[in-house]
């Protein structure tokens, strides 16, 4: 039974996943996540969209896009899957899909849902327990949000979303970086009470240890 198609609102800005085949690892390592990266640089010449937040996580990822007046969503993801995943197949000696089925979508129709869904996709880290910071984690769009990563080729068109925060761009970062890792920090010491009410952590422990491997800290950007 063919898949039912999909309608994309012209220039509409949507929220995007990707997952791996079977919840599997879809980057093995930092040439893999760099190589994404390119992609989605290299994907603009072929399907127009500007990329305003992403999060590279090691099994899936979120994308949040605005597609241009002719474009679509699916044209971008399709190109981006298929560059990658013929990538990862020839370097991993690997063959067969590397995604779990067709990606995700939501229509962001509000500026209140936008800078939420940012919040969300730049707090996915810490949620993964990969991070306890959100601006540890080197392979998602929030260290180019605060100013802390060069982003050579223009990646992440960030001024979408940090122009609901202030005026200037000073006021804009630091606004920003206060409505995400506000709720980070919520969040952790929440989760922190009731693994030590469950009696799960030692209190001690945590202090010096915190579950989930990532890459090396290194810059995303730097090749």
């Amino acid at each position: 039974m063919p898949r039912p198609h999909r309608l994309w609102v012209p220039q509409g800005i949507y929220h995007l996943t990707v997952r791996g085949n079977n919840r599997q690892v879809i980057f093995l390592d930092i040439a893999d996540y760099r190589q994404y990266l390119l992609v989605l640089h290299q994907c603009r010449a072929h399907s127009s969209y500007r990329l305003l937040a992403f999060a590279l996580m090691p099994n899936h990822v979120h994308l949040v896009i605005q597609v241009s007046p002719d474009g679509s969503p699916s044209d971008a993801m399709h190109w981006i899957s298929t560059s990658y995943t013929r990538y990862f197949n020839e370097r991993h000696q690997r063959v067969g899909h590397l995604y779990q089925g067709r990606f995700f979508s939501n229509l962001v129709n509000r500026d209140a849902y936008l800078f939420e869904v940012t919040r969300y996709v730049h707090l996915n880290p810490v949620r993964a327990r990969l991070v306890e910071q959100p601006s540890a984690y080197p392979w998602s769009s929030y260290r180019a949000y605060l100013g802390l990563e060069q982003d050579p080729w223009a990646l992440v068109q960030r001024e979408t979303v940090l122009s609901l925060f202030g005026a200037s761009p000073s006021e804009q970062i630091e606004r920003y970086r206060r409505f995400v890792e506000e709720l980070a920090a919520a969040e952790i010491d929440g989760w922190i009470r009731r693994l030590r009410r469950n009696k799960l952590i030692p209190p001690k422990r945590w202090l010096t240890e915190v579950p989930g491997t990532f890459p090396a800290l290194e810059s995303a950007w730097h090749f």
